[in-house]
């Protein structure tokens, strides 16, 4: 009889926490909360190594290609300009260096493929656009070693770093 008992003891208490009455809720008090975000107008550039790869001997004119990449406000009105780099002669001829041989090979930037409009610091060489709906946009650089001479340029790595400017 008392395991009977004891049986009936726990589903009364069970049945006891099952039946307690529900907890009084007060009136809802209710508060607005705003939320806001600022967009800011601006962008974000990023640029591709422009590589002339290994070259043999020292003739022709090689090219190669950039690409510059922009994240911006949508639809923002921008102009992208390239500046002269590290080892200039004067304001606007680029050249790369060569450490290992004191010697510098003369390089261009081009706004186009046919290697004709110059991109630079100049307002009528600077290159414009819109970023569009979705605020991306890109645009080719087309690399061209001006000429490989002259001849005792040496063998070595001859290297720049040009400074890409967007301005919005």
């Amino acid at each position: 009889m008392l395991i009977r008992f004891a049986s009936i003891r726990l589903i009364t208490i069970g049945f006891a926490s099952f039946s307690a009455a529900a907890p009084a809720w007060a009136q809802p008090v209710t508060e607005p909360m705003d939320v806001e975000a600022t967009v800011v107008a601006g962008c974000q550039v990023s640029a591709t190594t422009m590589n002339f790869g290994s070259l043999f001997g020292l003739t022709g004119r090689p090219t190669t290609t950039s690409t510059i990449s922009l994240l911006c406000t949508p639809n923002t009105d921008y102009e992208i300009s390239i500046d002269a780099g590290l080892h200039p002669a004067g304001t606007r001829r680029r050249r790369m260096y060569n450490p290992s041989t004191n010697r510098y090979m003369r390089y261009n930037i081009y706004r186009n493929a046919n290697f004709t409009g110059q991109w630079d610091t100049r307002n009528n060489r600077k290159v414009s656009g819109n970023s569009g709906a979705t605020g991306v946009a890109s645009h080719t650089a087309y690399g061209q070693i001006r000429n490989l001479a002259p001849a005792n340029a040496g063998a070595g790595v001859f290297a720049d770093t040009v400074t890409v400017t967007i301005e919005f």
